[in-house]
């Protein structure tokens, strides 16, 4: 067996390990195997991992070993938000995503996500602020102001203050 076809047998088993619940066994395995020689053979276990797992890997997952990925080159790279949203938890890897939307131009990723998250109860108000950042960013004004007012209805300091700043602009 080549060393690829070795290296995929191994992801493949880290990714099952991963989706039949036992994460950390999952996360050894990928942090053994993964080197800087081989991360772009490796690289669509994780995309493939997001696109599967429970948001509870997936949060586990690129905690531990994220860094060493390319999650934007993941198609589904707004999962990656929602399953931080649902624990409410801010990362690095919610600002990568959201680059990587906004880079591809994609408003209707955008859209699906808040179609998602706005169904979490209490979901933190930073998240409903940095995807309206986003939207503005792609020039959705109205979907951007929407999310702004709600962040700041929900208490965020700095979403007032960006809607405050659009209005003394718009006057």
């Amino acid at each position: 067996m080549s060393e690829i076809q070795e290296l995929r047998k191994k992801l493949i088993e880290a990714k099952k390990l991963i989706l039949d619940g036992f994460t950390e066994q999952g996360i050894e395995l990928l942090s053994k195997i993964i080197t800087p020689n081989n991360i772009k053979e490796s690289n669509w276990v994780i995309c493939n991992i997001i696109d599967t797992a429970s948001c509870d890997a997936v949060v586990k997952i690129l905690d531990s070993l994220g860094k060493i990925f390319n999650i934007t080159a993941c198609a589904n790279i707004k999962r990656v938000i929602y399953c931080y949203a649902s624990f409410n938890k801010m990362s690095e890897y919610v600002d990568l995503a959201l680059n990587a939307i906004i880079t591809s131009n994609r408003k209707d990723y955008l859209d699906k996500l808040y179609s998602d998250i706005k169904e979490i109860p209490n979901i933190n108000p930073e998240f409903l602020f940095k995807i309206g950042q986003a939207y503005r960013k792609l020039g959705a004004i109205r979907e951007s102001n929407e999310l702004l007012r709600k962040a700041c209805e929900s208490g965020l300091k700095e979403a007032c203050e960006n809607i405050k700043e659009i209005t003394s602009r718009i006057m």
